[in-house]
């Protein structure tokens, strides 16, 4: 079997010409309308860390990882953004905040409050209203960073913008926890 090279745009700035999804549409008119600057890639989609990796190479920045987590009842919501290869642990993340055990929320819930699949989780997805009652947690490594590089709400899109205009963007600051966990060496 052909290997075949991991597709990523040159560095583009601006909006797109089309939108895949309304979330997507949502994400690139408010990055519009609030005057941020940011720079994207598209890509074949961004599922594996090896494809993160090509990623970051086309950005010089490192992405992150952004994963949305649910209570037992499904009624609290916590969108954590965290190191691309870092591992998750959940038992770890609620003791940094003093909450019980998370579980990942399943795609019909990721799709009703971010908007998006599996594999494209966004802070940008906090713009949703369904998402205002989200609470954003950040690494507190991931934060000190100037910027950082996440979906635009799809797989195949990726967005480097400042921590600062993102939280800015979004209306809200994230609560900071440290995760202990070493990061996964680049192969």
């Amino acid at each position: 079997m052909e290997n075949q090279e991991f597709y990523t745009s040159e560095v583009m700035t601006g909006i797109p010409a089309e939108f895949q999804t309304e979330t997507q549409q949502k994400i690139y008119r408010s990055l519009e309308e609030n005057s941020i600057d940011f720079t994207r890639i598209e890509s074949d989609p961004g599922i594996s860390m090896d494809d993160c990796l090509n990623i970051d190479r086309a950005f010089g920045i490192d992405t992150v990882k952004t994963i949305l987590l649910t209570n037992r009842q499904k009624n609290k919501f916590w969108l954590y953004v965290t190191h691309a290869r870092k591992p998750f642990i959940t038992k770890e993340f609620g003791a940094s905040l003093g909450i019980p055990r998370v579980s990942f929320a399943d795609e019909t819930l990721m799709m009703q409050i971010l908007g998006t699949p599996h594999g494209a989780a966004t802070p940008f997805g906090l713009l949703r209203d369904e998402a205002r009652d989200v609470t954003l947690v950040m690494d507190e490594d991931v934060a000190a960073r100037p910027k950082i590089v996440i979906t635009d709400g799809t797989a195949c899109g990726f967005i480097a913008i400042s921590n600062q205009d993102l939280c800015r963007l979004v209306g809200r600051s994230p609560i900071l926890i440290n995760n202990p966990a070493e990061i996964t060496p680049v192969p």
